[in-house]
């Protein structure tokens, strides 16, 4: 919402009109009545004065307050589903509610080291108190993605807070010179701005865990809260007390956390194995490569026997070293799901990493995708909704819930969720795919081809391309979209190339094509049972025929 916008919300033109009315009013009242009752001349002056002074101050009233019927209430946020502009993003408004008094966001903490190479370690310092706060029993916290869609910000603490669910915002900063390293922190409370808690600690880089449980100790005393009973050791399941292999690591979450860029991800896995080489045992390391390689997998950059294996031997490793962290389990069932086509397994892995860690945005994600596919709507819906309560800007969150409507074929309720995604991500991939590909299989098929032409992800936007313009009679263009996707991902595009047959009418090359990417492994095949892209070929008998054996796996 723009400020312009805002101030119309606010009644803040209306007031002021109505301001100039009444004062023009008052005067002309006054000129005629005051000669009749022989006053000074001054005084006419001087109620032009007051009444100049009265302007601003209307203006400022009705900025802050609105007249309802208990009386005059200060003006809240954006009603809610609608959004409020903070730092020029745009941020989806909550319904207002009272939060837990013991509830927190961590706010990313600020480099001030003057190297912006070194905002890796400021953003992982800040993920590690985040862990270690998410363990204390009685305590909500903020997820991940919520907390850091405010980095560098300048609104108000209460504004945040209340867009967090949260009563209180811990933030600060990170100096970091050779070896030393200054860290403050500051714990607020949103509802009056006043520091409950704020302390700095110098320390050598090697002191780094003391000081992530000094300072998530103290937090949790200012909120007097209490800490579960294994906390002190719970934190560092799957870690390392090796200072560089943390650095690396951190450097590693740094660069998978920037999504679906080829060259970030590969950053990540460079950093993770880094961390491994420096420390073997480090289990969490061994469960971000694993998730790193994935994700190159599921986004077509890289070849699928390159590196699916490796991202589960990885997995396995971190279960192998560390038994009770969720992570492992979740790219376990996301490889089994996907590239395996083991439900059976698959569904076991979830719910193992779900039983570890339930409030685990990431395992819910994907939980939501796994029923997804399985066609268990309600199931899928009620995961990607609890992952979108505990994450509430989650752009992932959101896509996911567009992706359990979309495949339920529920392509309006969809449409809104992958809308909410843009809202807080216009860059994001993904959502202007599934925002075209609702609007064409609703039977808008020219607006279908606009939004899909915005599509980041260029596989996605090819076979999207491809189409739409056959259906808009474009077929020179339709064509040359597939050989593009063609030539630029063969077949690690195979999925994609049988959409886009199917939907063109050409069954049996589509069915085909299916076959092979069944055999080459690739996770698209996961999504045959709902793929409403797919419903041309289901009276096919040789797709019944690989359906069945999808279906009973």
């Amino acid at each position: 919402m723009s400020f312009f916008e805002e101030l119309k919300r606010r009644h803040v033109f209306r007031v002021a009109i109505a301001y100039i009315v009444v004062a023009w009013l008052i005067l002309q009242v006054a000129d005629v009545l005051l000669d009749k009752i022989g006053v000074p001349d001054w005084t006419f002056k001087v109620i032009m004065v007051f009444l100049a002074i009265g302007f601003p101050v209307a203006v400022l009233l009705a900025w802050a307050y609105d007249l309802t019927p208990q009386g005059f209430q200060r003006t809240g946020g954006v009603d809610a589903g609608s959004t409020t502009s903070i730092e020029g993003r745009n941020w989806p408004s909550k319904t207002a509610s009272e939060p837990a008094k013991a509830s927190v966001a961590v706010l990313p903490f600020v480099n001030m080291s003057g190297n912006p190479e070194n905002e890796y370690f400021s953003d992982g310092l800040t993920e590690e108190l985040l862990n270690v706060l998410a363990k204390v029993n009685g305590l909500k916290v903020a997820a991940r993605t919520s907390s850091f869609h405010f980095k560098g910000h300048t609104g108000d603490i209460n504004e945040i807070a209340g867009r967090l669910g949260v009563a209180s915002v811990l933030e600060g900063s990170v100096r970091q010179s050779g070896t030393r390293i200054r860290i403050t922190a500051q714990l607020i409370s949103a509802s009056d701005g006043y520091h409950l808690w704020s302390e700095t600690f110098d320390r050598e880089l090697d002191d780094i865990f003391k000081v992530q449980d000094e300072i998530s100790g103290a937090v949790v005393k200012a909120l007097k809260g209490k800490l579960l009973s294994e906390e002190a050791s719970g934190r560092h399941v799957g870690g390392t007390n090796n200072p560089e292999a943390f650095n690396a690591y951190l450097q590693g979450m740094h660069y998978l956390n920037r999504g679906s860029d080829k060259e970030a991800l590969l950053s990540a896995v460079a950093a993770y194995r880094q961390a491994i080489d420096i420390d073997p045992n480090y289990a969490q390391a061994h469960a971000g490569l694993a998730t790193a390689l994935e994700n190159l997998a599921t986004n077509n950059f890289a070849d699928l026997d390159q590196v699916v294996n490796k991202a589960e031997a990885a997995a396995l490793k971190s279960i192998e070293l560390a038994p009770t962290l969720a992570d492992g389990y979740k790219v376990l069932a996301k490889i089994h799901s996907s590239y395996r086509l083991d439900r059976t397994t698959a569904k076991r892995k979830i719910e193992k990493a779900m039983e570890l860690d339930p409030g685990n945005v990431g395992v819910l994600i994907e939980c939501s995708r796994i029923h997804a596919l399985a066609n268990n709507v309600e199931d899928a819906l009620t995961a990607a909704q609890t992952a979108q309560e505990l994450d509430p800007v989650s752009t992932a969150a959101a896509q996911i819930l567009g992706n359990a409507y979309y495949l339920a074929r529920r392509y309006d309720e969809a449409i809104l969720a992958f809308q909410h995604a843009l809202e807080l991500d216009p860059h994001y991939p993904r959502p202007h795919y599934g925002i075209a590909i609702c609007m064409y299989l609703s039977g808008d098929v020219e607006n279908a081809a606009r939004m899909v032409a915005q599509e980041p992800l260029e596989w996605m936007r090819l076979s999207g391309l491809a189409i739409l313009q056959r259906k808009l009679g474009l077929d020179d263009a339709a064509e040359e979209a597939m050989a593009a996707l063609i030539e630029s991902y063969r077949d690690n595009g195979l999925y994609q190339q049988a959409q886009v047959h199917g939907q063109w009418g050409d069954i049996d090359t589509a069915v085909e094509v299916l076959y092979k990417a069944r055999d080459l492994s690739d996770p698209g095949v996961s999504q045959i049972v709902v793929d409403p892209l797919i419903d041309p070929l289901r009276q096919n008998p040789k797709f019944a025929a690989l359906l069945a054996e999808i279906s009973d796996s």
